[in-house]
């Protein structure tokens, strides 16, 4: 009876603990921390669209779990294009729009589609979780579509490491822009309709 009576006052109370856990406010600037990869750079002039909507990327959310969630990550997923196309191509110049009198030879678009994150309180694990997927895409200097991809990244961190929220979540945002930069930088030319465009674009180079 006796242990009957202690489980039935720790169970709430642990039950508390969780939903309290799940239902704090957030405000977190991300900071970026992304390296260059280690990539041949291809002999392009590339242009590229840094759009409001990504330079100013606020994920929001404000709901019985999640009261007043923002995190602010627009200056990381700059910096990781900025760091990531530096190595890839030959020159990177910032345009306008995906139609330019520019000397470049194609134009990308990048876009985030979707950020998600997760809470060791949440998934009742020892990590924070965090993944990212953005659409890109290549335009001509004409502005006529070249191809249209999705990039995905996906971090975690662990709670032994990172005893704070704030800087768990930092870390498994990082760990996400890393995993995505390395698979733009590894799987552009891999894309079929690059690929395709990359041939035309040497053979039109050896003429």
């Amino acid at each position: 009876m006796r242990i009957h009576i202690i489980y039935k006052l720790v169970a709430p109370f642990g039950l508390a603990l969780f939903l309290t856990a799940c239902q704090q406010s957030m405000s977190l600037r991300v900071d970026s921390d992304i390296p260059s990869p280690v990539v041949s750079r291809l002999p392009v002039k590339m242009g590229v669209v840094y759009t409001d909507e990504l330079r100013n990327y606020v994920y929001e959310e404000d709901s019985e779990d999640r009261p007043e969630w923002k995190i602010d990550s627009g200056a990381s997923h700059l910096t990781l294009f900025q760091q990531i196309l530096a190595s890839m191509f030959a020159e990177v110049t910032e345009v306008p729009t995906t139609s330019t009198q520019v000397d470049v030879h194609a134009v990308l678009l990048p876009s985030i589609a979707e950020m998600q994150f997760a809470l060791p309180a949440e998934t009742r694990t020892d990590f924070y979780e965090a993944w990212v997927k953005y659409n890109v895409e290549l335009y001509n200097r004409d502005g006529n579509a070249i191809a249209n991809w999705s990039v995905t990244g996906y971090g975690k961190s662990s709670t032994e490491f990172m005893k704070s929220r704030d800087k768990g979540l930092n870390a498994a945002v990082n760990q996400a822009l890393r995993d995505a930069g390395a698979r733009f930088a590894l799987g552009f030319s891999r894309v079929a309709d690059i690929g395709v465009w990359l041939e035309q674009f040497a053979s039109a180079a050896d003429e």
